[in-house]
């Protein structure tokens, strides 16, 4: 027998009268598995240090990341969350994390990424978000923007690039990262950029483009989608 079904009301008098609760139900439950990087075969396993530490996370941001910025990186291990890598630039000592969203597992990643950003003598963090969920007072201002850029946590390194307010905020791997950083007393550059069109198109990916060259994070000057296939519609 199982326990009484929802809304029916049972007083027992004593604690016997529970014994047809099947209690081995939930003994019969799995532990939920841990997280885990998996690593790509002759990859090193143990974090190692980086002179710049790059997260990237947004959605529909693993293919602007491959065509844009990976080019001369190696894949190191993927992350476990969609589509999401870790790839390394030796010629420039940057470790690069694609990540696409999903906060559901973000604490978890965080907690498996915090190793390379401990070694890492600098970091940066960039958030992608749709333009939708901007919140200001002068929002009519931003009508015409193609992206709009803000730092968070911090005037950052470029003073022309005014800090984020509230009620905005960022979430995910990329502010776990910055936080755990900024706690720590280590160097971070946090930066978000709300866009008008995701997956990112040849125009929307020209400020986060430009935001990379001005941190030093080598990119293409023009990033061109993959094409897709048509879908073929009948009238």
């Amino acid at each position: 027998m199982s326990c009484p079904g929802f809304g029916e009301v049972r007083i027992p008098s004593s604690r016997a009268f529970w014994d047809d609760c099947e209690e081995d139900e939930f003994e019969s439950i799995e532990p939920a598995t841990k997280a885990q990087l998996k690593f790509m075969d002759g990859s090193d396993e143990a974090p190692f240090a980086s002179e710049l530490f790059v997260l990237i996370e947004g959605p529909f941001i693993t293919e602007f990341c491959r065509g844009a910025l990976l080019e001369d990186a190696k894949l190191v291990c993927e992350i476990p969350a969609k589509t999401s890598t870790l790839h390394w630039n030796a010629s420039k000592g940057h470790l690069i994390a694609t990540l696409e969203e999903d906060l559901t597992s973000s604490g978890e990643i965080t907690e498996l990424l915090i190793p390379y950003a401990e070694l890492a003598k600098q970091v940066l963090t960039i958030t992608i978000k749709p333009k939708v969920d901007y919140k200001s007072e002068e929002i009519d201002r931003y009508s015409e923007y193609v992206a709009i850029v803000h730092s968070v946590g911090g005037k950052g390194y470029d003073k022309t690039i005014t800090e984020l307010e509230a009620p905005n905020f960022i979430a995910g791997v990329a502010a776990g990262i910055a936080s755990w950083r900024t706690q720590m007393e280590l160097p971070v550059s946090s930066y978000v950029i709300y866009t008008d069109k995701l997956p990112l198109d040849v125009i929307a990916a020209q400020p986060v483009l430009q935001l990379l060259k001005k941190m030093g994070v080598p990119c293409i000057q023009r990033y061109l989608p993959p094409a897709k296939d048509s879908s073929y519609l009948y009238m």
